[in-house]
């Protein structure tokens, strides 16, 4: 048998590596890609929560929210794209380092303003992170992307990688026809005083003018309501019947799960999709309102809001607040 020379051997050895390599490059690519999309179609559940993080802790106004956090998704996605089907590699990595780069000081910034806690809305509502969780995903990430950078020459460029032109063409009207931009009247602010008692009794048939009545506002997908509403679900039905109300933000499915999931069928809870009475509570879920023959008396939102508080106004009707 002959042998093969020593060169014939190495060179062929290395081009076996060689072709290793741009498998194992070609899947870190993909992978990488399909993150940047996953990202994306998480912030679609539900979208109303992603646009509360632009307005709450970006800074973004009731107005532009709806139209930026549409145009972050479709970017999101439309980078993703790109790296899956190795269009414009080296620009789409570059378009993804500063996407992480930008996030990641934002993230930083809001760890020493005090709110590293809060869900950042990297991965929607499904995959909740605070900003310390999110800030490693992205260091984890950017090396990732440096290493995809630094050997773009092993990069296989399908002939069709265009194909990512005419899906992401094809994602930008299907977005805005899924979750049509909603109405807001940008010259009236609203408030809980001015929206809260118009919404309810007149969209929802609730008396709030007479007597004494607890609104509590939830949101289908936030993990706290779920949890103080499986808490609401402990209190004596027959002392809070009276006086308690819900209102829960989501689609109609997803209210029924969350009415079923948390125990609180038997209180009187209705969906509601008023964007009204969403600036009424700045966006801050739970929010629980007091309204006393027609005036509100007390309001409390988030961390403030617990069952203890919740169950000792329901069971002092008559007390000051």
């Amino acid at each position: 048998m002959m042998k093969l020379p020593a060169g014939a051997v190495l060179r062929a050895n290395t081009k076996v590596l060689d072709n290793k390599m741009k498998i194992t490059y070609l899947m870190l690519r993909i992978l990488f890609g399909l993150l940047f999309i996953a990202s994306a179609a998480l912030k679609l559940f539900p979208i109303d929560a992603f646009e509360l993080i632009l307005i709450k802790q970006v800074g973004f106004s009731w107005d532009l929210a709806p139209l930026f956090s549409r145009l972050i998704i479709l970017f999101e996605f439309a980078v993703g794209l790109a790296i899956v089907f190795g269009y414009k590699m080296k620009a789409s990595m570059l378009a993804s380092v500063g996407m992480l780069l930008f996030f990641t000081g934002f993230l930083t910034y809001q760890i020493v303003i005090g709110a590293g806690d809060e869900n950042c809305g990297c991965f929607g509502e499904l995959i909740p992170m605070g900003a310390p969780t999110s800030i490693a995903k992205n260091l984890v990430l950017l090396a990732w992307s440096f290493i995809l950078l630094w050997k773009l020459e092993w990069n296989h460029r399908w002939k069709y990688s265009w194909t990512n032109l005419v899906l992401t063409a094809i994602a930008i009207p299907a977005l805005f026809i899924a979750l049509p931009m909603p109405s807001v009247d940008m010259n009236q602010e609203a408030t809980i005083e001015g929206d809260l008692i118009n919404v309810v009794n007149v969209t929802h048939g609730w008396d709030l003018e007479t007597d004494q009545k607890m609104l509590v506002v939830m949101m289908a997908k936030c993990v706290h309501c779920k949890q103080l509403a499986s808490l609401l679900s402990t209190l004596d039905k027959e002392k809070a019947e009276a006086q308690l109300r819900i209102l829960v933000y989501g689609k109609e499915d997803d209210v029924q799960a969350f009415s079923a999931q948390t125990g609180i069928e038997s209180f009187q809870v209705q969906k509601t999709s008023s964007r009204s009475l969403l600036q009424a509570i700045n966006g801050t879920f739970p929010s629980a309102i007091v309204v006393r023959d027609g005036e509100v008396v007390s309001n409390w939102t988030g961390r403030d809001l617990n069952i203890d508080l919740l169950s000792q106004v329901l069971t002092s009707k008559k007390s000051n607040d």
